[in-house]
């Protein structure tokens, strides 16, 4: 049986709060935005990408956009993010920013920390490590 490998990410908001999750090579980063989101208790309320560049994501050579996905005119040199999945847009080691809401900028680091054959009796995606109180999405609004 050829069973799909298990990508692991380090997925981190500032150094003290991050969370490592664990999504099949098959998913794709459309849902792998899903999962980040939820695990950080934000709403899936705002266009997002995933960018090469992690000082300026505008810079990247290589990104992922939902922008793309819409059809809109601002996806210069993006790939979609619901058609691209983990496996083609990570390897081990690698590191992306995943920007959430680009009028408040969330940035998320977002580190493949390893690569495996699934475990049995866990269900993917999984977080599998929750450090940190995350802040409120809307905290300067509120």
């Amino acid at each position: 049986m050829n069973e799909k490998r298990i990508f692991k990410f380090k997925v981190s908001l500032y150094k003290d709060i991050y969370r490592e999750i664990a999504v099949s090579e098959d998913s794709s980063l459309h849902k792998f935005a899903e999962i980040i989101l939820k695990a950080f208790k934000f709403d899936m309320d705002h266009p997002f990408g995933f960018y090469d560049n992690l000082k300026n994501p505008y810079k990247s050579s290589e990104k992922y956009e939902l922008f793309f996905d819409e059809g809109s005119e601002y996806s210069d040199g993006a790939k979609g993010v619901s058609t691209t999945l983990i496996r083609n847009a990570f390897v081990l080691n690698k590191k992306m920013i995943f920007l959430f809401d680009y009028g408040d900028d969330w940035h998320f680091l977002v580190k493949c920390t390893g690569i495996s054959a699934p475990e049995t009796k866990i269900k993917y995606p999984k977080v599998l490590n929750i450090i940190g109180k995350p802040p409120r999405q809307y905290e300067l609004y509120e």
